[in-house]
């Protein structure tokens, strides 16, 4: 009863699913591990049109995704999670900008449009050398 309650738990879920399974390939890139050997960041990724939150922990060259729901708001609170970098926007907004639909100028007129919220620019950076290093 116990196991399958830790099982559950750390079940990836939803949008927090979908991106598990983009990124976990990277901790068997080596130029991944090597790139991020000494770093430690989380971002929060909140896809508010849906019911679960991304959580990607970038932790000493391996990466991890957890799913948080994200009703209610106080789940995704930097305080509760400890997140360094928040973005907030619909699913099709993200999958549009990670396959490259939307230049980074066209992410910054949706960000002044308010349709994208976002914290912690410079660790947000991350998540953008990540999408690289599975682009090569």
């Amino acid at each position: 009863m116990v196991e399958s309650k830790l099982e559950e738990k750390k079940l990836v879920r939803g949008f927090a699913g979908l991106l598990h399974t983009v990124l976990i390939p990277l901790n068997e890139k080596e130029k991944f591990r090597i790139k991020f050997a000494d770093t430690q960041v989380k971002i929060l990724i909140n896809a508010y049109n849906v019911n679960y939150a991304a959580l990607i922990i970038i932790d000493k060259g391996t990466v991890s995704v957890e799913s948080i729901p994200n009703k209610p708001k106080e789940n995704l609170k930097k305080d509760v999670i400890g997140w360094d970098a928040y973005l907030e926007m619909n699913t099709s907004v993200f999958l549009a900008f990670a396959m490259n639909r939307i230049s980074l100028i066209g992410m910054v007129k949706l960000v002044l449009k308010r349709e994208v919220k976002l914290k912690g620019l410079r660790k947000l950076l991350y998540m953008m050398q990540l999408m690289k290093i599975l682009a090569e």
